[in-house]
């Protein structure tokens, strides 16, 4: 009687230490949960006002068209593909740079914008929406974020730009406006690397892909770049891309590994050009 009175105490006292070591377990579990969920709002909040600041300085070297009927096209095309494949947490803002120079630019937290000399170069809508997508997966894969290394590199819950931007201190906004300008001058003069372009083009592929856009049409957009840059016409792109030939040479390996070559997609021309009639 004593040897199970002994027996039961012990498995009620094993019991209940285990009740209460699962007990702080959840609680343990539920705070690292809000924890992180927090510490990725925050970064998320902090990457839009990061991509606010680089965009205002976007818009401080080139002018921002004013052809409503252009930009809501491609506002449209671009908020599709936005829908689809973009980030949930961010809301994607798509702009056209009043100039001649062919490029187009992405800034974090969801701000894209591209040329109208880019625009002039392209024939279909399939070519538009590529440009979006690869400009979309920079904004998608934190790119400048992740070469900024503001992003965490490991599974802590340490966060990351809200860690160096947190708060409404000097020292925030001396932080964040210098984060703004080592941005700009990424995107202007000094790039991606080759690694990052190539992850984009590949990325833009399969957004191409999962919308039913043909594949080739951003393919031969590209190609269709390489007489202007040889002619300097584009000077930032140059400056800041890996050259055509790679890029394309990178995106054909990848249709034909995947068997992709016989793949016709819709290109959508007539809308494109009753759209972007008047650039």
């Amino acid at each position: 009687m004593l040897l199970l009175r002994k027996y039961l105490w012990l498995n009620f006292l094993f019991f209940s230490l285990f009740t209460a070591s699962s007990i702080v377990a959840e609680e343990f579990r539920l705070r690292a949960h809000h924890a992180f969920w927090k510490n990725q709002t925050a970064d998320t909040e902090k990457e839009i006002d990061f991509g606010r600041g680089v965009s205002a300085k976007i818009l401080g070297k080139y002018p921002i068209l004013r052809d409503e009927r252009s930009v809501n096209y491609i506002t449209r095309i671009g908020t599709g593909i936005s829908a689809q494949l973009g980030r949930p947490e961010l809301r994607y803002y798509f702009g056209v740079l009043d100039t001649e120079e062919i490029n187009a630019f992405a800034a974090p937290g969801g701000y894209i914008f591209v040329t109208r000399g880019a625009l002039k170069l392209m024939h279909n809508e399939a070519q538009l929406a590529g440009v979006l997508a690869h400009e979309l997966a920079h904004i998608d894969q934190k790119h400048i974020v992740r070469k900024l290394k503001l992003q965490s590199i490991d599974r802590s819950l340490t966060s990351g730009i809200a860690q160096v931007l947190g708060g409404a201190s000097l020292s925030a906004k001396i932080a964040l406006e210098r984060l703004n300008d080592l941005a700009f001058k990424m995107l202007m003069e000094e790039g991606l690397s080759k690694d990052d372009e190539a992850d984009a083009d590949q990325k833009a592929l399969e957004m191409l892909l999962s919308t039913g856009y043909d594949l080739q049409s951003y393919l031969d957009y590209l190609q269709s770049l390489k007489p202007f840059l040889e002619k300097g016409q584009a000077k930032v792109l140059s400056k800041t891309h890996p050259t055509i030939q790679f890029r394309y040479n990178n995106l054909r390996n990848f249709i034909i590994k995947n068997e992709l070559e016989n793949f016709n997609g819709k290109k959508n021309e007539k809308r494109f050009q009753q759209n972007t009639v008047q650039l």
